[in-house]
C-alpha cells in the first residue's frame, strides 16, 4: 500500500507541488532481460536501491525571474531551495515538475530542478559495477497534451546487452477513482463528465489548497513564486483573464485558493475534454458504451494522474 497524498515537508511550501514521502513505496515491477537466464537482474536491484535511498537535492529557482508573470519582491536574499526524500521519489517528482502543457513549460526553474534531480541521484551510483540510465515519464491519461518527462544518466549503448524494470511511483496527485469516472460516462456519455475530475486532481497535486492559501497571504518570495505559478497555469489553460495578482482570489488581502483552483480547473477540464475527443480515449469510448464494468476496467487502464512510470536500465561497462 501506499498513501495517494504522500508529502514532504522539508521542501518549501512555495513550490505548490506535493511531493513523494520518505514512505514512497513501489507498486509495481515488470521486469524485461535481455539475458536469458539471468538470475539477479541488475536493473530490479537498481530499483530496489532507488527507493530506498534517500537523496538531498539542492537547486535554485533564479530561472522564474525571467518569467513575465514574476514581480520581483524586495528582500529576496537567496532563490536556493532543497528537497528530502527517497531517490525514486525525485525523480517522479522531476517528471512533474518539468511537465508541459501543450509543450509549453509550467514551471519556469523546470531545468534546474531536473538536472539537479539528475546530478544528485547519478552521483548515488558512482562506482557501481554496471552503467545506470532511468526515465521517468508522468502521463495524466493516454494522449495528454500535459505531461512531464525526467531523466537520469547517459542512454545505453545501442551494442550492449541491457537489463530492465519498469516500477510505478506517486506522482504527488490524488488518484481518480475509476468507478466514479465509469458511473458519470455510462450515465450520459459525456467527455465532460471524466475531463472535471481529472483536472481536479492536477490542479490539486499542483496547487494543495491549505499549502496555496498560505503561501498567498504571506509576503516577499513565497507569495511571489505561488502568484507566478497561478498566473502561468492560467495563461496555459486560457484562463489568464480571470485571475490578477493584485485581485481577488489572488490578492493577498482577499486570497482564496479554492476558488483560484476553481478558475484553473475550468480552463484545464476543456483541455482535456479537447484531448479525450480527439485521441484514442474517445475513439474507444464510443465502441464501449455505456457497460460500466467495462469503463472501469479501460480507466484503470488509461487515466492515471496520480502515477509515475520510471523505468531503469542497467547494463556492465
Amino acid at each position: 500500500m501506499r498513501s495517494d497524498r504522500g508529502v514532504s515537508t522539508v521542501l518549501d511550501i512555495t513550490l505548490a507541488l506535493l511531493l513523494v514521502s520518505a514512505s514512497i513505496l513501489v507498486i509495481g515491477f515488470y521486469l524485461s532481460s535481455s539475458e536469458e537466464g539471468l538470475e539477479v537482474n541488475q536493473a530490479d536491484r537498481t530499483a530496489e536501491t532507488l527507493s530506498a535511498t534517500t537523496v538531498s537535492v539542492g537547486y535554485d529557482l533564479e530561472a522564474l525571474t525571467e518569467s513575465d508573470h514574476y514581480e520581483e519582491p524586495d528582500g529576496v536574499v537567496s532563490y536556493e531551495r532543497t528537497t528530502y526524500g527517497p531517490a525514486a521519489g525525485t525523480i517522479a517528482e522531476a517528471a512533474v515538475v518539468n511537465a508541459t502543457v501543450e509543450d509549453e513549460r509550467l514551471v519556469p526553474y523546470a531545468d534546474s530542478f531536473a538536472d539537479s534531480v539528475a546530478a544528485t541521484v547519478e552521483g548515488q551510483f558512482v562506482g557501481s559495477n554496471h552503467h545506470v540510465y532511468i526515465t521517468a515519464s508522468w502521463r495524466p491519461y493516454v494522449d495528454s497534451s500535459i505531461r512531464g518527462n525526467a531523466t537520469v544518466g547517459r542512454l545505453p549503448p545501442v551494442t550492449e546487452d541491457t537489463n530492465a524494470v519498469t516500477m510505478t511511483a506517486s506522482s504527488g496527485m490524488p488518484a481518480v477513482d475509476d468507478s466514479d469516472l465509469a458511473e458519470a460516462y455510462a450515465e450520459d456519455e459525456e467527455l465532460d463528465d471524466l475531463a472535471e475530475p481529472i483536472a481536479r486532481s492536477i490542479v490539486r497535486g499542483y496547487f494543495p489548497v491549505e499549502r496555496s492559501q498560505l503561501a498567498l497571504e504571506r509576503q516577499r518570495l513565497d507569495r511571489a513564486i505561488k502568484t507566478t505559478h497561478y498566473l502561468k497555469m492560467a495563461e496555459l489553460v486560457g484562463q489568464d483573464s480571470e485571475l490578477e495578482r493584485d485581485e481577488a482570489p489572488l490578492a493577498r488581502t482577499d486570497s482564496r485558493a479554492d476558488d483560484a483552483n476553481d478558475v484553473l480547473v475550468d480552463g484545464l477540464s476543456e483541455l482535456i475534454s479537447d484531448d479525450l475527443e480527439s485521441g484514442r480515449i474517445g475513439d474507444d469510448l464510443d465502441e464501449i458504451g455505456d457497460d460500466e464494468d467495462e469503463l472501469e476496467a479501460y480507466f484503470e487502464k488509461t487515466v492515471s494522474p496520480d502515477d509515475v512510470d520510471i523505468t531503469v536500465y542497467t547494463w556492465n561497462p
